[in-house]
């Protein structure tokens, strides 16, 4: 009776696991504005030394948590 009380609460917490992060990385990150497009971490980084990270055609932008960055260029 234990063994099995057990085995479906491991089940429903593995289960209920399994969905969150199905949901989670199903969702695609969606562009800060209108004009934006996706950029590389290369391209970010190269205007980022070169400071051009804002100029006055357009902006980098950087967005998402710590464990996962977007790039974005942004045209004004």
């Amino acid at each position: 009776m234990k063994g099995e009380i057990r085995r479906l609460a491991f089940g429903g917490i593995a289960l209920a696991t399994l969905l969150a992060l199905s949901a989670s990385a199903a969702k695609a990150q969606q562009p800060p504005a209108a004009s934006c497009r996706k950029a590389s971490k290369v391209e970010y980084d190269s205007a980022k030394e070169n400071y051009l990270l804002r100029n006055k055609f357009g902006a980098y932008v950087r967005t998402g948590n710590f464990w996962r960055t977007y790039y974005w260029y942004c045209h004004l």
